[in-house]
């Protein structure tokens, strides 16, 4: 066997994951916070999340109209239930887990011992969903045909540029009535020095899945389920490590890797929660960073909705919890 492909696969995969997991950990990008804060009127991360993949979609315009974009994919079918079904659950569980996959691998690096618990009940979770067949039509096939783009008939960059300048012309505004997002600790990188460093790490994860071989570019779904069936995807399983990596050697120079343990019912909800999330991203047919990242950078239908559902999971779940401690709290009193 040719082993050259798989190792310029692992190569590649661990240089991108790397540079991704320094990036989340520098803005402590996890997307549990970014939903929790849409609902709590903080938004920083949001509008940091919008310039990355606004940026993304400029980026990736660009690299689909070179020879690298060629074997790369331009975008994922569109399967409503699926979607909604997918996202809410990947929801649910990142308001138990209170965290979400990439999150986990990146707070692992900062010394979080609990996210193991996390990644392995997100593995089982993933693993268990293969055996379950969601129902519903495919809407919009994929490849360009399910892209933002496509429906609209309109090219691709045409649709990029336009997303960017609306996001740039937001966060211009809101920097001159608010001024620059406070971060909470003296490395964290906010506003648009985090949004920059989220676009270019994105676009150069695609360069290097293109690189190594491989169709698509930061996600962690399909890692677990395709080792165990025998057609494993070697970027995809160096990236998931390089995540842990670029967390821990970043986080190390910024005296923030401390190794800790959890109290005991964290442990529960990490499992549970990682066990969701695992379900929910293969459900869905991507996590948060195949549809919350690359997948709106590839300006998909599916991966905005899928977003939107995320987001209404997290929030749900979030004020049920609410409303049940809230209950809780006053049958103590009475």
């Amino acid at each position: 066997m040719d082993t050259g492909p798989v190792l310029v696969g692992a190569v590649t995969g661990l240089v991108a994951g790397v540079l991704l997991g320094a990036v989340l950990h520098r803005g402590q990008l996890c997307f549990h916070a970014l939903a929790a804060g849409v609902g709590e009127g903080r938004r920083a991360l949001l509008r940091a999340w919008l310039l990355g993949v606004a940026l993304g979609s400029v980026g990736l315009a660009a690299l689909y109209a070179t020879p690298l974009g060629d074997g790369l994919s331009t975008g994922l079918p569109f399967r409503p239930v699926a979607a909604v079904v997918g996202g809410l659950l990947i929801g649910v569980g990142m308001a138990v887990a209170r965290s979400c996959v990439s999150g986990l691998f990146y707070k692992l690096g900062e010394g979080m011992l609990g996210a193991l618990v996390g990644l392995v009940g997100w593995a089982v979770g993933e693993l268990l969903a293969r055996q379950v067949a969601v129902p519903g039509p495919t809407v919009l096939p994929g490849g360009d045909g399910g892209t933002i783009p496509g429906v609209l008939g309109l090219p691709r960059w045409a649709v990029a540029v336009v997303f960017l300048a609306v996001v740039v012309a937001g966060t211009v505004a809101h920097r001159r009535r608010r001024g620059p997002d406070t971060p909470v600790h003296a490395w964290q990188w906010t506003g648009p020095r985090l949004g920059v460093a989220l676009g270019v790490v994105l676009v150069a994860g695609w360069a290097l899945a293109g690189l190594g071989g491989a169709s698509f570019g930061p996600s962690t779904v399909g890692a677990v389920s395709g080792l165990v069936s025998g057609s494993p995807n070697p970027w995809l399983l160096a990236f998931l490590p390089g995540l842990v990596l670029g967390s821990a050697v970043v986080a190390r120079r910024d005296r923030a890797l401390r190794v800790r343990g959890e109290q005991p019912v964290r442990y529960a909800q990490l499992a549970l929660g990682g066990l969701l999330l695992g379900a929910g991203g293969l459900v869905a047919g991507g996590c948060n960073l195949g549809h919350g990242l690359s997948g709106v950078a590839q300006l998909n239908v599916s991966s905005w909705v899928v977003v939107a559902a995320i987001t209404a999971g997290v929030l749900l779940t979030r004020r049920l919890v609410t409303a049940r401690d809230g209950r809780d709290e006053a049958t103590v009193r009475a």
